[in-house]
């Protein structure tokens, strides 16, 4: 694991700019990493899109998993990510600490200027993660631009997909797009590397099991929800199902 990833998995602390310990509060879990990685490893993706970078634990996650892949860039959206009062850099200084700046293109606009850019620029992603602003408009909105730009195969995953207004958007793709759930993530929080790879029960091995026995009608409630994409956008100009 990148030794920057692993400081903020073990300690929940990073470092910021100048070299202070700062107080990690806004991370993913190492469960849904793994459920990231093994997206990312399955896909062989090159292109990936992530809305919402904080602090860089996902992106951490997805850069790691992409530098396995030759030819790779990584879209990070956030207009946030510079403000003092936000994040001060932190995300994007961490993405360089890592050794990952290269492949890392970040984009400091609101996520529907910037990704309509890259739709705008031809840009095909094999892979999306979406961690924006919450509010089910925004999510659905994040949703409906990035399957502009995302392959077929391609994956998409929503973050906090247990908040009610993210659970929302992930039933409308379930019931109303060309997309299937293909696995999710049910741990909620870390801040301790626990569990070896090749234990039964770490997260990686459970992320294997989600992928084996997921289904778009499962009743779990996750904490992030993964989908592939099946086909292009082909409904009826008056489609609707009830979501």
């Amino acid at each position: 694991m990148n030794p920057v990833l692993e400081e903020i998995l073990t300690t929940g602390n990073t470092k910021t700019l100048d070299g202070k310990t700062k107080k990690v509060n806004s991370q993913i879990s190492i469960e849904e990493g793994a459920l990231i990685q093994k997206c990312i490893e399955e896909l062989q993706a090159q292109v990936s899109v992530e809305v919402g970078l904080a602090f860089g634990t996902s992106a951490l996650f997805i850069c790691e998993a992409l530098k396995k892949t030759p030819q790779t860039k990584h879209y990070v959206i956030d207009p946030y990510q510079m403000q003092e009062q936000s994040y001060g850099g932190i995300g994007l200084n961490n993405l360089k600490r890592a050794g990952f700046g290269a492949i890392v293109e970040f984009i400091e606009k609101p996520s529907h200027l910037a990704l309509a850019m890259l739709e705008e620029k031809n840009i095909k992603a094999d892979f999306a993660f979406i961690d924006g602003w919450h509010t089910f408009d925004h999510t659905l909105t994040d949703f409906f631009l990035i399957d502009k730009i995302l392959k077929i195969d391609g994956v998409v995953i929503l973050d906090d997909s247990d908040w009610k207004s993210v659970e929302k958007v992930c039933s409308f793709i379930s019931k109303n797009r060309s997309y299937k759930f293909i696995g999710g993530s049910t741990q909620r929080s870390h801040l301790n590397n626990s569990g070896d790879k090749s234990s039964p029960n770490s997260p990686l091995s459970k992320v294997k099991n989600l992928f084996r026995n997921s289904s778009s009608e499962t009743k779990t409630k996750f904490g992030a929800m993964a989908f592939k994409k099946i086909s292009f956008d082909d409904r009826r100009w008056d489609h609707y199902a009830d979501f």
